[in-house]
C-alpha cells in the first residue's frame, strides 16, 4: 500500500514530538548533557578572563615544601595573597594534621606552627578552608549531629542530591570559627566526570561543596540569600544564577580559561615585592582575585574529564567556579530549539521522500554532519547547545521509514 506524504510527515512529525519529549527525562537527558560536554571540549569560542586564580601545590613545589604540609605552609600561602591583596582565599586540602607522619623537630614545632596559622586566617579577609563528608565505620552508631550553616529556601525534591551521614575530615574548632567551610567530596557516579557538585545533602539538610561555598565568599552572600530549586537554578541573590540538575551540580565548560600559579612561585614573588624587585607573577594575576590553593600532583589527579585530561579535585572546582565567574554556563535552546529540530525534521523528510535508498541515505549522513557542524558553531557563538537525540532519533526513523515503507507519492 502506497503512503502519502502527508502521511510521512505526519509520521515524523509524531514521532519528534515523543522524542524531545523523552529527551528532557532519563535516561536520554543523560545522552544530552553528554553532548553538551563534547561541545563544550570541542568548541573554541571566545572565552572572558574569569578572576579566580589556581595556586597549584604540584609536583616541583612538593621538592622545596615536601608533602604532608605543616601549618606554616598554609599560613605562608595566606600572608602571601594578603601581600597581593586577594579578594579571597580557599584552600581545598583539609587542615587536619597526621602526627604520626611528622619528625620529632616537627611534633615539638607543631604548636607554634598552628598558631601562626590560625593568627593568618584571623588577619585574612574571606578565606574557606576544605572538609570532607562520608559515613562512620559502624552504621548502626552516628555520632552527634555538627551545627552548620544550611540552606532553607529550596524548591523541588532532594532524593538525587548525594547524602552523607558524618563530617570525615575538618579543620580544628578554633580554624572554623571566622572562616567559612565547604566540601570537597566527589561523588563517583560517573566514568568521566560530567559535572560539578555543588549541593551535598548532610543528615537530610543541604549543605554547599567547596566550589559553591566559594562563590557565596567572592559574592558575600550567607546560606540566607541563597535560593535552591532543584533541576533548574542556584541563585545567589541577585549577583549570579547557576544552572543545575536534580542531584544539585553544574555542567562546567571545559575550555573555559582558569590562571595558575605554582605554589613556590608564589612564595618566591612575595619575596620579590617586598623587596621591590620585579616579581615572577604577573601581580594582575592575584590582586582583587579568588585565590584557590590545591593539590595539583600527578597523584592527586585522579578525576577523568569529558575532553580525556586528568585531573584533581580541586582543579575541578576551581574550573567551575571559574565557569560561574564569566557566566560560562552551557544552556539548552529550549522550546524553540525543539520546535527546530521539528521543522528540519519535515524539511528533511520532504527533500527525501523522492529520492532512492541510496540517495537518501547519502543525504541523511549530510545532514547530520550539517547538524553537528550547525551545533558546534552555534554554541562557539552563543553557549546555546541544540538538542541531540532528537535530531539523531527522527534521522534514523526517516532512514528506517524510507527503507521499510513503499515509496511515498506526492500529493
Amino acid at each position: 500500500m502506497r503512503r502519502s506524504l502527508a502521511q510521512f510527515l505526519f509520521a515524523v512529525l509524531a514521532v519528534g514530538t515523543l522524542l524531545v519529549r523523552e529527551a528532557r527525562v532519563p535516561p536520554l537527558a543523560g545522552a544530552e548533557e553528554n553532548f553538551v560536554n563534547w561541545l563544550a571540549a570541542n568548541s573554541n569560542g571566545d572565552h572572558a578572563a574569569a578572576p579566580v586564580t589556581l595556586v597549584e601545590i604540584n609536583d616541583n613545589c612538593l621538592v622545596n615544601y615536601p608533602w604532608p604540609w605543616s601549618p606554616l605552609s598554609y599560613a605562608i600561602f595566606l600572608d602571601a595573597a594578603l601581600e597581593f591583596q586577594a579578594r579571597a582565599t580557599a584552600i581545598e586540602p583539609v587542615l587536619t594534621w597526621d602526627e604520626s607522619k611528622l619528625s620529632q623537630e616537627l611534633l615539638l614545632q607543631q604548636p607554634q606552627f598552628e598558631k601562626i596559622l590560625h593568627d593568618a586566617i584571623l588577619r585574612s579577609p574571606r578565606v574557606e578552608l576544605g572538609a570532607e563528608l562520608g559515613f562512620p565505620e559502624d552504621p548502626d552508631v552516628l555520632p552527634p549531629m555538627q551545627p552548620m550553616p544550611v540552606f532553607r529556601d529550596v524548591t523541588g525534591a532532594v532524593d538525587a542530591v548525594p547524602e552523607y551521614t558524618v563530617i570525615q575530615a575538618e579543620p580544628e574548632e578554633d580554624m572554623r570559627l571566622t572562616t567559612a567551610l565547604g566540601f570537597t567530596n566527589i561523588p563517583a557516579t560517573e566514568p568521566a566526570v560530567r559535572h560539578a557538585p555543588l549541593l551535598f545533602r548532610y543528615r537530610g539538610q543541604l549543605v554547599p561543596s567547596f566550589a559553591l561555598e566559594a562563590m557565596m565568599l567572592w559574592y558575600g552572600v550567607t546560606p540566607d540569600d541563597v535560593h535552591i530549586r532543584l533541576g533548574s537554578d542556584i541563585r545567589l541573590d541577585d549577583h549570579l544564577a547557576i544552572p543545575i540538575n536534580a542531584a544539585g551540580a553544574m555542567l562546567v565548560d571545559w575550555k573555559q580559561p582558569c590562571d595558575r600559579v605554582g605554589f613556590d612561585d608564589l612564595v618566591l614573588a612575595e619575596d620579590q615585592l617586598e623587596g621591590k624587585h620585579a616579581t615572577v607573577i604577573d601581580p594582575a594575576l592575584l590582586k582583587g582575585r579568588l585565590l584557590v590553593l590545591a593539590r595539583t600532583t600527578a597523584q592527586a589527579q585522579t578525576l577523568l574529564l569529558p575532553t580525556g585530561r586528568m585531573v584533581s579535585p580541586g582543579e575541578l572546582f576551581a574550573e567551575a567556579i571559574a565557569t560561574a565567574e564569566t557566566n560560562a554556563f552551557a544552556r539548552p535552546a529550549g522550546v524553540a530549539g525543539e520546535i527546530a529540530v521539528l521543522l528540519l525534521g519535515l524539511f528533511i523528510a520532504w527533500v527525501v521522500e523522492s529520492r532512492s535508498w541510496f540517495k537518501s541515505g547519502l543525504l541523511l549522513l549530510e545532514f547530520t554532519a550539517g547538524y553537528l557542524l550547525l551545533c558546534l558553531v552555534l554554541f562557539e557563538a552563543s553557549r546555546v547547545a541544540l538538542p541531540l537525540t532528537p535530531m539523531l532519533g527522527l534521522i534514523a526513523f526517516i532512514a528506517a521509514f524510507r527503507l521499510l515503507a513503499p515509496k511515498v507519492g506526492k500529493l
